[in-house]
């Protein structure tokens, strides 16, 4: 017989905010934590290597969904980040690997900033989080830690052992963090028996919220980074982006950045775009 399992300790209350599975009632995540673990909300260390590189402007602009123009010097921006001590995940961490195009928005009002056609992520938590509530377009990877080497840091992406993407970066000694810049996002639900039709298709944006981010430190170095054509056997439901990605022709690599932080916010200013 097996025994009857001890009663689960339960903590505070949420916030009415839903995701399935919704029979179980509001969803714990990065933006509802318990009552009583609110000190938790805003807890994070970050690091994070930015890369960057000039590319084919009509490839970039055939990865913007409508209503998106590219804005400035065509180039691709790469970024990878670590967090961890993630008060949300009670003390977890993830990876996180994200793809930025210098982009303009104009509908009823206009933007600028980054385009964002994909992210991996390396935990499925802050994926769905992402993904149903703020929009962003998230997928999982096993994204590496950033790992240093004789030079300087290291790291790659791949998928069910398939190595998709590869970034070093050395070099590098104390310099300012670039400013931030808004993320736009093309959010997409499909409608369920109704094959190719949206559910929601709209356009969003990150905003300032929470506190800003303490800097430990930061350091500029160069580096590059590359894609890995994928066969339909190596990436059943990614190879067309993969492919996209990797058939950008890359060069005048920018300057690598590598900046640790603590806190900031937690994504709850993203709105819509219109």
């Amino acid at each position: 017989m097996i025994p009857a399992s001890e009663p689960a300790l339960m903590t505070g209350r949420l916030s009415p905010m839903f995701r399935m599975p919704i029979c179980f009632g509001p969803a714990p995540g990065p933006r509802n934590l318990p009552e009583d673990k609110q000190g938790e909300r805003y807890r994070k260390e970050t690091t994070t290597l930015s890369l960057s590189a000039r590319s084919d402007p009509s490839l970039l602009a055939a990865m913007l969904p409508p209503g998106f123009t590219l804005a400035g010097e065509p180039r691709i921006n790469l970024s990878f980040l670590m967090f961890r001590n993630i008060g949300w995940l009670a003390g977890r961490g993830y990876n996180i690997a994200i793809v930025a195009i210098p982009a303009r928005w104009q509908g009823l009002t206009e933007e600028t900033g980054h385009f964002v056609p994909v992210v991996w992520e390396s935990m499925a938590d802050p994926i769905i989080t992402g993904r149903e509530e703020l929009g962003w377009s998230k997928i999982y990877a096993d994204v590496a830690d950033l790992e240093p080497d004789e030079e300087g840091w290291r790291t790659h992406a791949e998928w069910e052992g398939f190595r998709f993407l590869d970034a070093q970066a050395s070099g590098f000694a104390p310099g300012d963090p670039a400013p931030p810049v808004p993320m736009m996002f093309a959010k997409y639900i499909p409608r369920t028996g109704e094959w190719g039709e949206a559910d929601v298709s709209y356009a969003t944006i990150t905003a300032p919220d929470g506190p800003t981010p303490v800097l430990q430190s930061s350091e500029i170095g160069t580096g590059s980074f590359a894609f890995h054509a994928a066969r339909w056997e190596d990436m059943p439901t990614q190879y067309p982006i993969v492919n996209a990605l990797a058939a950008l022709p890359l060069d005048d690599f920018g300057p690598a950045q590598l900046v640790r932080s603590s806190g900031g916010g937690d994504g709850s200013g993203q709105t819509i775009l219109r």
